[in-house]
């Protein structure tokens, strides 16, 4: 099939393509123009006739029919047993090839909190944090969203939900996270990941998975070595990049998953409220984007620099 990247032989095969992630990287590799060559989509389910990348229509593969040796490198945007045991085989096959994960990513969630932190403990020293964070179903693929659907119009319709995807019901619910399995403990992997970007800041998560289909919100709670001011916190937050500030009491000014965060790497943050050495924020922003920006990021380094990362 013709590119319209002509000189680029970069071929990338993404698994789960259909799903809300490997929608989000195709979107952020056409509209940063990343050369890749060839595309080959793959999906776990029946998979589509054809996906849309570039303005051209690509054809879908089943991924367990695939020949991993059409690709020069993979980029894997579904979770699950399913996908975890392809990938053992693909690397058991292809060792060289260069791989990359959604879970080897830094979470969203960390990187956010940090994001946040970093300019606040500049300003007023660090002492600790807690964020209560509410992720959405589509972190579980397409079957999370489908579930979400179908568990909402049979509690209308007076007719007990089914679960498969989720543990409970998801519909009118939260769930804690919990981690079983291949899964690390998601929570110490928030914390581990926010010390990393944020100078070692003492973070502690509490995570559920909410009735929400795309965005997620945090509570972030701050407790800083010295007295903060308002006026300066909001100057500092200001001029830091990637944050949105919607500092209004009006209700309809503040900032919520559905209405601000989708689609955009910012995180929005408003009902700043500062008592002393402490200050608490509201968070809203949109994880799959955010995911799929920085696996995007990934090839665009695998094309720059083939050297460094095996496409030779």
């Amino acid at each position: 099939m013709a590119s319209r990247f002509p000189d680029s032989q970069f071929d990338l095969a993404i698994l789960g393509v259909d799903s809300p992630l490997g929608e989000a990287i195709l979107t952020h590799l056409d509209e940063h123009e990343i050369p890749v060559g060839r595309l080959f989509a793959l999906s776990l389910r029946e998979p589509e006739d054809v996906v849309s990348f570039r303005g051209e229509d690509w054809p879908c593969y089943a991924a367990a029919e695939f020949d991993f040796g059409q690709a020069q490198a993979l980029i894997v945007a579904s979770r699950g047993d399913a996908t975890a045991r392809l990938v053992e085989r693909v690397r058991a096959e292809r060792p060289t090839m260069p791989i990359l994960e959604a879970d080897a990513i830094d979470p969203a969630a960390a990187v956010i909190a940090a994001r946040v932190i970093r300019p606040i403990a500049a300003l007023a020293g660090l002492v600790s944090a807690d964020a209560f964070v509410t992720l959405p179903v589509s972190l579980a693929g397409k079957e999370g969203v489908d579930e979400l659907v179908q568990q909402t119009r049979g509690l209308f319709n007076m007719e007990s939900p089914e679960a498969e995807v989720f543990p409970l019901q998801i519909a009118f619910n939260l769930i804690p996270r919990s981690d079983t399995g291949r899964s690390p403990d998601y929570e110490a992997q928030l914390a581990r990941t926010t010390a990393r970007l944020a100078n070692d800041a003492v973070v502690g998560f509490s995570v559920v998975t909410g009735p929400l289909f795309f965005g997620a919100a945090m509570a972030l709670h701050i407790r800083t070595a010295r007295q903060l001011d308002i006026g300066a916190l909001l100057n500092a937050l200001q001029r830091q990049d990637g944050i949105t500030l919607m500092q209004d009491d009006h209700p309809a000014a503040v900032p919520t998953p559905a209405t601000d965060a989708l689609g955009s790497q910012d995180v929005f943050v408003g009902r700043i409220r500062v008592d002393g050495d402490s200050c608490r924020l509201w968070l809203v922003f949109d994880p799959i984007t955010l995911d799929a920006a920085l696996m995007a990021t990934n090839v665009e380094i695998w094309i720059d620099k083939p050297a460094t990362s095996l496409l030779t």
